[in-house]
């Protein structure tokens, strides 16, 4: 008996091994969510930042208390006032309820990108999401490395700068079309990006 659920169990391993290796997942489609990859690091010269052509957002500060759920909304700057990112910060995001948090937010000029500062260090829940339906601006380069921009956004994931140069693509998922939504783990740096 021991001896046939080794070999199932075999059976499963080796279906599992080739299902991986043929692309066991197929890229989301309009409307679909793809099912978040694990955080792949790479450094941020060999990654392709998504451009903007709209007007920047202006910097933002916002300061509630901990343990409120608070979003935090960013806009384009006119004449359309598009929406260009959001950050959620639900009851669970900070661990010192009570106490007053303060969020600074400078957008990145020219691309799709964030740095983010919190007098409180972020726990646990927050997201980030960036929205793109109105100024997604890909590069020459983007589109000579991927042929189009639909292969360019299919790509993309939220990476958060890291020391020494690094850029680490976190599990990013589209809720809806044209949006790109990643977990917020802590202050920093956040770029959309595909790697080259």
């Amino acid at each position: 008996m021991a001896g046939i659920f080794r070999r199932l169990a075999g059976r499963a391993s080796w279906l599992c091994l080739v299902a991986a290796a043929c692309g066991g997942s197929r890229a989301a489609g309009e409307g679909e969510n793809a099912a978040p990859t694990g955080v792949r690091v790479l450094p941020l010269a060999e990654a392709i930042v998504l451009e903007t052509a709209g007007p920047p957002p202006p910097d933002t500060t916002v300061t509630f208390i901990a343990g409120e759920p608070r979003t935090i909304v960013l806009r384009h700057g006119p004449p359309e006032y598009i929406v260009f990112a959001e950050l959620t910060f639900p009851p669970p995001a900070f661990a010192e309820h009570g106490r007053e948090v303060r969020v600074d937010v400078r957008p990145r000029p020219g691309v799709y990108g964030l740095d983010i500062a919190t007098s409180l260090p972020i726990r646990d829940s927050a997201t980030v999401v960036f929205k793109y339906p109105r100024y997604f601006a890909s590069s020459a380069k983007a589109r000579a490395i991927y042929g189009s921009d639909v292969a360019y956004e299919r790509a993309l994931a939220i990476g958060r700068l890291m020391p020494g140069g690094m850029l680490a693509l976190l599990p990013s998922t589209r809720p809806f079309p044209d949006l790109l939504q990643a977990p917020l783990p802590a202050a920093g740096t956040y770029l959309v990006a595909a790697p080259q």
